[in-house]
């Protein structure tokens, strides 16, 4: 146990958790399961959500950071907007109709950070996804509008949030069934969160 570790066992301080990045690129040769096997179509649409902090080099952080995903949106012809929510939580967006270019895209972007130090500002990534013929086949008229796969950086893990509807205020509701469907699908392929509890779901999300 180093002196860190040490004085926070003392203090009784919580430990900051390292994010965990190595398993996002799973994603990449999922993805093919996902279209074929849940009817998931990729909407050329992924986020990544950063926890609001409020320091001058944190500020300067991520106006690098933001230059950086530009110039890599330029060279893959991505489009690119960050922005806060509102509850200051800040999000870069990316659309690309190539998945491969969006999964990149957000993976640098979390790497850049975790290289300055703010890994651990980093809360999720997230993909938006739309119901193909197979999915829309099966539901009928209560297919969803929204479809996301949110990667969880702390743990590690990928899970599903269908959201009924708009999906855009916890009123719609859920689409449960399908949220277990597709995890159950997803732990094949993918690292994925067995505990439903945990499967925050994002209303309102920008992606």
């Amino acid at each position: 146990m180093g002196l860190r570790q040490w004085l926070d066992a003392l203090m009784g301080r919580p430990r900051l958790v390292k994010p965990k990045s190595d398993n996002l690129f799973a994603l990449s040769t999922a993805r093919t399961a996902l279209e074929e096997r849940l009817g998931w179509v990729s909407a050329g649409r992924a986020g990544l959500c950063l926890k609001p902090i409020v320091t001058a080099d944190y500020a300067r952080a991520q106006e690098e950071l933001a230059d950086l995903v530009r110039m890599g949106a330029g060279e893959t012809r991505s489009r690119l907007e960050v922005l806060k929510d509102s509850y200051q939580y800040t999000w870069i967006l990316v659309e690309d109709d190539d998945f491969e270019d969006l999964l990149t895209l957000v993976h640098m972007a979390a790497q850049t950070l975790e290289e300055q130090g703010y890994g651990t500002q980093i809360l999720s990534a997230v993909f938006r996804f739309r119901p193909g013929g197979r999915l829309s086949s099966v539901v009928g008229a209560d297919v969803p509008e929204r479809i996301y796969l949110i990667y969880s950086y702390k743990r590690g893990l990928f899970y599903p949030f269908v959201p009924r509807g708009a999906g855009k205020t916890s009123s719609d509701g859920r689409y449960e069934s399908g949220e277990f469907q597709a995890a159950a699908l997803l732990s094949q392929e993918l690292p994925t969160e067995r505990d439903p509890s945990r499967w925050y779901p994002l209303w309102d999300c920008p992606v």
